[in-house]
């Protein structure tokens, strides 16, 4: 499946006259007002202009839906036209999807990230769709001389409700796309939905299977050269010198040029082999002879990381939130308890690597690759270059995974940056090494908690304190930490006495968005914390939760969900059972994992989800999302972490840095919960449950604590 970047005013009406009549309607967004749907065959734009509908519909009766959000196998390809067409009650299966181009003027804010995209785009789809219908009625009432009122809509025809009588979409839509948009259209109500809710098949899938499917790594542009960059492994480390003879004897190579990239205020240098063929500026950039000055970052290690982090615990910290007398309620009680948790550096490791492909020239820029950001990457390059915006043509494709690394700019500054030097279009593509090793990660984290509880069991304060670096705040002076950093902490606990604070640290490793950013370290901390907190009162840890979220209908409603589907209160000898909560963008997941004592070592055997995401559009796509989020997550918990030795990352590729294998994986079980909340995000929600859920089961079955990952599960026992 190829991306059209644009649809030039000429094609688009190219295609009208052989279709004879066109619908087509999106939105015109303006910063700081409510967008407004129109007929975009009456915007009078300029020529070259990008001109982009969300329907179309030709008189021959062809439905073409545009999703205009950036697919990365979340799934919005397909779920965003499922919204659209509800509204405008069309067959998914006689309609065709295509990507729109990138383009704020009419589609908004196409930035994929924090799990938005459903949540903000699923009432204006539905009012998008139900536009169309309503001005495709009208026109159909127009001709049978009827009150609108006396038309429906079904299957893309609309009927006569007097005489049984019919028209197709495609027969109207001369007439309908002549008419005034409806503003303010009626919405269909969620009882009598037929499309939203049900798991339909995603359009995307057999492309991506058969190999059809364009990812950033696939596309290949006329004049096109090849970059590798040679960058510190120590993170800004400076470059003293180079010796570029022996990369340039390299048949192919064409130059060898300096290049940088900013990560968060901070510029990465490096030097690029360039070629008309990968190969060949791999092959040079490995006979680059480069001396790097690390300074004092040589110093650097994981345990200095570590002992740095400790340290700080001891500052005084910046407060979040606060509630009760946390000092009083905890010095006063008769049982306490205390425990810290350390989490590692991760990186995003997304199976398409890193890549881009820029050329600049005097006045235009093209871009192409797969980006969650493809107006982002618009407003770089054109204020970078100072090339209009309507002159920068983002030419997106899927994407091979991005877990938020696909959401910066940095890669595509390389690639422009070099296309600039040699007049040419250029593709950089990192390696793994690259990928792992050069970041920007997923911050480490210590969590510092502290708890009591009463003689009779009952909770009475927690303290959670949070130290790492903030995504928000990791350069300059300022010295307190954002409320970001809290991000996972669950205060909805009915603990009377609670304080949620945090320090920051400032290190030269950068730290991004990763999935469920500090959702995916803080929760870990947080639910072993609650569930020490429920074995000190001597309670069972579900019975323990659920006693303090009794007035919170959809925790209770997750909770009780695993609760069932687990067998929670029947287990057998040598099993071990964990149980985890968290609220992530909207959703509210519940967890239960499962381990089992087998020849010494613990082995996982069974997760059991239940999210609650409010109205589940398409089902089976939150449960997939949900399963991936625990691949993931027992990735991170068992497998995989970043160590620093030298100032540089220790793990360079899979096989130091593994990923979880499809034999090691247990069985996963994921319940979406029915529904009529707003939709919500389900991207992010099913991974930071996965880490405390399995230290839980752990503790259950040997009553070892884990307080620290990775660990590795074959020492587990001993």
């Amino acid at each position: 499946m190829k991306f059209e970047s644009k649809i030039p005013r000429r094609k688009f009406l190219k295609v009208s006259a052989i279709s004879g009549a066109f619908l087509a309607l999106g939105y015109i967004s303006i910063f700081g007002e409510e967008p407004k749907i129109v007929n975009l065959n009456l915007i009078n734009d300029e020529p070259g202009t990008a001109l982009n509908p969300f329907i179309f519909i030709d008189s021959r009766g062809k439905i073409t839906l545009y999703n205009h959000r950036p697919e990365m196998g979340q799934g919005t390809f397909e779920a965003i036209p499922m919204i659209i067409a509800e509204e405008l009650e069309v067959d998914m299966n006689h309609i065709t999807i295509m990507p729109s181009p990138a383009d704020r003027r009419i589609y908004g804010d196409q930035m994929v990230v924090g799990s938005r995209s459903i949540n903000g785009n699923y009432d204006l789809m539905r009012k998008i769709g139900a536009s169309a219908k309503e001005m495709l009625i009208a026109a159909a009432a127009s001709k049978w001389n009827v009150p609108a009122e006396k038309c429906h809509a079904e299957n893309a025809n609309v009927i006569n409700r007097n005489t049984g009588a019919r028209f197709t979409y495609g027969e109207l839509v001369a007439d309908a796309a002549k008419r005034p948009v409806p503003s303010n259209p009626a919405l269909k109500d969620s009882k009598d939905f037929t499309i939203i809710g049900k798991s339909f098949p995603r359009q995307d899938i057999p492309e991506k299977v058969n190999g059809k499917a364009q990812f950033g790594l696939d596309v290949e542009v006329p004049g096109m050269l090849y970059a590798s960059i040679e960058r510190s492994p120590v993170l800004l480390g400076k470059m003293v010198s180079f010796n570029a003879d022996k990369a340039k004897a390299v048949k192919g190579v064409k130059y060898v040029l300096e290049t940088s990239r900013e990560v968060f205020g901070q510029k990465r240098p490096g030097i690029a082999v360039i070629a008309d063929n990968y190969w060949a500026a791999l092959q040079g950039r490995k006979l680059l002879e480069v001396k790097w000055d690390d300074g004092d970052l040589a110093n650097w290690t994981t345990k200095k990381i570590k002992e740095d982090f400790k340290n700080a615990s001891q500052q005084t910290p910046t407060v979040f939130e606060e509630r009760g007398n946390f000092e009083k309620a905890f010095n006063n009680a008769p049982v306490k308890i205390a425990a810290s948790y350390e989490t590692p550096y991760q990186a995003h490791a997304p199976m398409e690597p890193m890549n881009a492909i820029v050329s600049v020239k005097k006045d235009q820029i093209d871009f192409w690759g797969s980006t969650q950001n493809p107006n982002g990457m618009r407003d770089f390059l054109s204020e970078k270059y100072n090339v209009p915006g309507d002159k920068v043509n983002i030419h997106y494709t899927f994407m091979g995974g991005a877990f938020g690394r696909r959401s910066l700019t940095d890669v595509v500054e390389e690639a422009a940056d070099l296309s600039s030097q040699v007049n040419a279009p250029v593709k950089v593509i990192w390696t793994r090494e690259d990928d792992i090793s050069q970041g920007p990660f997923r911050a480490c984290s210590l969590n510092v908690c502290r708890g009591s509880v009463d003689e009779n069991g009952n909770a009475l304060s927690l303290e959670h304190k949070v130290i790492c670096q903030d995504i928000r705040n990791q350069n300059g002076n300022n010295p307190k930490p954002t409320g970001g950093i809290a991000g996972g902490i669950n205060t909805e606990y009915a603990i009377p006495d609670m304080r949620v604070n945090g320090v920051l640290r400032k290190l030269y490793l950068p730290v991004s968005y990763w999935r469920s950013v500090y959702h995916s370290t803080n929760c870990f901390a947080h639910e072993s914390f609650i569930d020490e907190l429920a074995h000190a009162a001597k309670k069972d840890p579900l019975d323990f939760r659920l006693s303090l979220l009794k007035n919170h209908k959809r925790y209770t409603e997750v909770l009780k969900k695993v609760a069932e589907k687990s067998d929670w209160y029947n287990k057998g000898k040598n099993i071990g059972r964990g149980v985890a909560i968290v609220e992530r963008s909207g959703a509210f997941v519940a967890m239960v994992a499962e381990v089992i004592k087998k020849n010494g070592k613990i082995v996982p055997t069974r997760i059991i989800a239940a999210i609650d995401c409010g109205i589940p559009v398409n089902p089976d796509i939150i449960k997939a999302q949900t399963e991936g989020c625990i691949v993931m997550g027992l990735t991170a918990t068992y497998k995989s972490g970043l160590t620093i030795e030298k100032g540089s990352v220790v793990e360079q590729n899979f096989n130091k840095y593994q990923m979880l294998r499809i034999q090691e994986t247990p069985k996963i079980e994921v319940y979406v919960i029915e529904s009529k909340e707003h939709p919500e995000g389900a991207g992010e929600a099913g991974l930071p449950t996965v880490a405390p859920a399995i230290a839980n089961a752990i503790f259950d079955v040997t009553q070892k604590r884990i307080r620290s990952l990775p660990f590795n599960l074959d020492k587990v026992i001993g």
